[in-house]
């Protein structure tokens, strides 16, 4: 990393940005960190690297808010299928968004996932340019500032833990891949446990529509959020709405002694 931030200055800065607010998993955080607490030794002043970080996470954000606005929710979903969790990330950012509208960009970036999704999903809701731009303006510059504070602030350490790992060479760098990869393998093992389970017991949208027109006796209940299940416009006759937040509180309205068919986003 510090190799990169001597030899390319700026333009390494710009890309690592762009590309984790594109969605690639690239650590930029980490990386403004250092470049911040080491700007003398690299020929970094911090308000150049915060400007930088803006533009290009602004950037990034703009692609995706103009995709969300033009294509809407096939964006969220496509960009959901590449999570680690994607059977919650959906409904999750729905929901943190419904609840602080444009306010959430101010802490998307801390979030993970949101971060991606909430431009496009801000797209998708219409929320008008202006009002995006400063309140996503806003939070990059919180998101960026935190990091060149906290790289000033602890520049002594930044400074020996990069002496570290300096000196551990490549044996260090393997240490950090073993573990980032140990973690991805527990969560891809989770979700495949997941889609085993849920493949048990999963009916397709035609099956469903093959045993409703038999007359089949079953209960359905649509698990959608409150802003998919007016936004979609789309509902299953006879299904009882039932939000996910409320569903504790609610599951007793499920009939009883009928087979029940759940569907969501």
């Amino acid at each position: 990393m510090v190799h990169f931030l001597n030899q390319y200055g700026f333009s390494f800065l710009f890309l690592a940005v762009f590309a984790e607010n594109l969605g690639l998993p690239v650590p930029s955080y980490p990386i403004i960190l250092v470049a911040a607490a080491l700007a003398a030794p690299l020929h970094l002043r911090a308000p150049a690297i915060l400007l930088v970080c803006l533009l290009a996470a602004l950037a990034g954000d703009g692609i995706w808010y103009q995709l969300g606005r033009s294509r809407g929710r096939p964006i969220l979903r496509l960009l959901c299928s590449l999570s680690l969790s994607p059977d919650s990330c959906v409904h999750r950012t729905e929901r943190t968004f419904q609840r602080y509208g444009t306010k959430s960009l101010l802490v998307a970036k801390f979030v993970p996932g949101l971060n991606t999704i909430a431009p496009p999903l801000a797209g998708m809701l219409k929320v008008p340019p202006l009002h995006f731009l400063a309140a996503d303006v806003a939070g990059i510059a919180l998101w960026a500032g935190s990091a060149i504070l906290l790289g000033r602030a602890f520049r002594t350490e930044v400074e020996g833990t990069v002496v570290w790992l300096a000196a551990f060479g490549r044996t260090a760098v393997l240490i950090l891949a073993l573990l980032l990869a140990a973690w991805f393998l527990l969560k891809w093992l989770e979700r495949r446990r997941l889609y085993r389970l849920l493949e048990r017991s999963r009916i397709s949208a035609a099956e469903l529509k093959e045993s409703l027109e038999r007359g089949d006796d079953l209960a359905i209940v649509d698990l959608r959020s409150d802003l998919s299940y007016h936004g979609e416009g789309v509902k299953v006759p006879g299904a009882i709405w039932i939000p996910p937040e409320e569903f504790e509180q609610r599951f007793s309205q499920i009939p009883q002694g009928r087979p029940v068919v759940m569907y969501c986003t």
